[in-house]
């Protein structure tokens, strides 16, 4: 059965991806930055920012991300977290991330080990070894939507996904109409046998493959929403 799933989800990458999509990091060459929005229930509550910065065959992507939720007045939930993302050759060489969330310090400390035949996490929900297929769950890269494990870039801790491919629609943000493909993951970690499945929506552009939108549920409605793109000239 697990064959088959892979081989369905293979299929339908094939199908309704373009070939050059499956090129991840050099498919973003031309991109400066990502500027994406954080909303609440419809309400703007923060910002979910990258920065790509090229070098000696290095891409460095530095992520900063800021929300803060309150009710009457006070604060109910919080993030403040700075992430620095390093591939070299194409290949995710290291991720280092700090967050405070709600007041609490979480963090993420990954890198390649010396065999390089697997990573290393360290990190405030897991320590130990992964596989090299594995991705960091950053909204920046569309390979979030092509792989069947996630590493959380908050605590490090480790999700199992499965994919499905919805429809294709069009979404209107922020006045400009696009051509999207719809995708579903639910999401389960793994280090946490009684974890709920969570369900996130990702529309994908289908012109350039940039992840648009992403909306999920918790105690309401969130959704990161991809507000402009800044290519270098």
């Amino acid at each position: 059965m697990k064959i088959i799933t892979k081989t369905l989800l293979l299929t339908i990458l094939i199908i309704f991806f373009p070939l050059k999509s499956f090129g991840h990091v050099e498919h973003y060459e031309k991109v400066e930055k990502f500027l994406m929005e954080i909303f609440k229930d419809g309400k703007k509550i923060g910002f979910n920012n990258y920065t790509l910065i090229r070098g000696n065959k290095n891409l460095v992507i530095d992520n900063q991300t800021e929300f803060n939720v309150s009710i009457l007045g006070l604060n109910a939930f919080s993030i403040k977290g700075a992430s620095k993302e390093v591939y070299k050759n194409n290949k995710l060489i290291s991720f280092k991330s700090d967050t405070i969330q709600n007041k609490k310090k979480k963090f993420v400390n990954l890198y390649l080990d010396e065999t390089k035949e697997s990573y290393f996490i360290k990190g405030s929900s897991y320590t130990g070894k992964v596989d090299l297929d594995i991705v960091i769950g950053s909204w920046w890269n569309h390979k979030i939507i092509q792989t069947e494990k996630n590493i959380s870039p908050i605590s490090g801790s480790i999700s199992k996904q499965t994919i499905n491919f919805i429809k294709k629609e069009k979404i209107n943000l922020y006045g400009k109409v696009y051509d999207t493909r719809h995708f579903v993951i639910i999401s389960k970690r793994l280090d946490k046998e009684e974890s709920e499945e969570r369900r996130y929506d990702v529309w994908l552009d289908i012109n350039t493959n940039h992840i648009l939108k992403m909306a999920y549920s918790k105690y309401g409605l969130w959704e990161y929403k991809l507000k402009q793109v800044i290519y270098t000239k």
